[in-house]
């Protein structure tokens, strides 16, 4: 069987159409180089598994990996990584604007073992760039870039990308060490391990080939936590994070029903009742949306699981006002501290058993 020397990782999602064309320009790109490519499908309904499928029929250097469960671009990585018998590994993206040309650049410093890691980095300050990348995400690649040389301490052009290589040693030396942000993994690799040497190629971004971009706010949501969630040293996971967010987004929420209601004649208590109802629905939808994205529900099991959210943000209730009641009385009449003690007790509650009752793992 190929592939002793050069894995490619490619995670696909709706990406049927591009497949042929990048088998096809891995198999132009690599004619001197022992190498399979990977493919996996986080069970795509436009049939993208059964054309790899089909395609490995014919072409042994064409491997599969259908994924049901646990969805999502990074564990794709980790997995198609840890499923390989190579000595370099390389992760692309599979909608064709990562060029096969490029990866002989990423390999050879690797052979001659001067880097541990290279990556692919876009040039985000090129002109001729810019049919791949839409003003606003180039904007967006910049800002992210900047807040990840804050999060890295050491100059990396862009650590965004999606294509890099990396010897099967350091990956297996990192790959426990990875947390399960589920954000771009070349960024949580140099995260993981500021030892890696590490060196950067220049390539051109092309337009995808096929299909429409993944990119969406649920992806600047999770890059947005995951970084927050490293300035804090990693004490705040992303996933708990992201649940603090949404709540402080409820508070606004709420005070913004709040004030029309009174303002148009309702008592306090009804107000109050109303901005609270508003405020957790809103909390339960975007948790739904952001929070827990994969694990959200649908369909009834959306309606059930707000029930039984409504019922565990009652009880979060009751142990807030018993918390603070408690801390106000030992603090000496502390309001401040009393109140945000019974709010942390409150938000860890329901982290703690929405994400067991509502969002079960799968």
């Amino acid at each position: 069987m190929p592939g002793k020397e050069l894995a490619i990782v490619i995670p696909v999602f709706n990406e049927a159409r591009n497949v042929v064309p990048l088998v096809a320009a891995l198999h132009a790109s690599l004619h001197d180089t022992d190498w399979e490519v990977i493919f996996v499908d986080d069970d795509s309904p436009d049939g993208t598994a059964d054309i790899v499928r089909n395609l490995a029929l014919q072409d042994e250097r064409v491997r599969l990996i259908l994924r049901v469960k646990d969805r999502g671009l990074s564990q794709s990585c980790i997995q198609g990584l840890l499923s390989t018998k190579a000595d370099i590994l390389c992760v692309m993206d599979g909608d064709g604007q990562h060029s096969a040309d490029v990866i002989p650049d990423l390999v050879q410093p690797l052979r001659s073992f001067s880097a541990d890691i290279v990556s692919a980095a876009r040039k985000l300050d090129d002109p001729s760039d810019g049919a791949a990348l839409s003003p606003a995400r180039t904007k967006m690649s910049r800002l992210g870039n900047w807040l990840c040389q804050i999060l890295l301490r050491r100059q990396v052009s862009d650590p965004l990308t999606g294509f890099f290589a990396l010897h099967r040693s350091a990956w297996l030396g990192v790959v426990r060490k990875l947390d399960n942000s589920g954000f771009k993994i070349l960024l949580a690799i140099l995260v993981a391990d500021p030892a890696l040497r590490h060196q950067e190629v220049p390539f051109g971004f092309r337009p995808r080939l096929h299909g429409e971009s993944k990119l969406d706010a649920f992806v600047v949501w999770e890059f947005l936590s995951y970084a927050l969630s490293r300035l804090t040293g990693g004490i705040l996971p992303p996933r708990p994070l992201s649940f603090v967010l949404v709540g402080l987004s409820g508070v606004a929420v709420h005070f913004a029903v709040l004030y029309p209601a009174l303002s148009l004649g309702a008592s306090f208590s009804a107000a109050q009742s109303c901005a609270a109802f508003v405020a957790m629905t809103s909390n339960y939808l975007l948790n739904n949306l952001l929070t827990f994205r994969d694990r959200r529900l649908s369909g009834v099991r959306l309606l059930t699981g707000y029930v039984w959210y409504a019922a565990i943000s009652a009880l979060g209730l009751l142990a807030n006002v018993a918390i603070a009641t408690l801390a106000f009385d030992e603090l000496n009449g502390m309001t401040a501290l009393s109140a945000l003690a019974g709010i942390a007790i409150d938000a860890v509650w329901k982290f703690v058993v929405s994400s067991r009752v509502v969002w079960t793992p799968r």
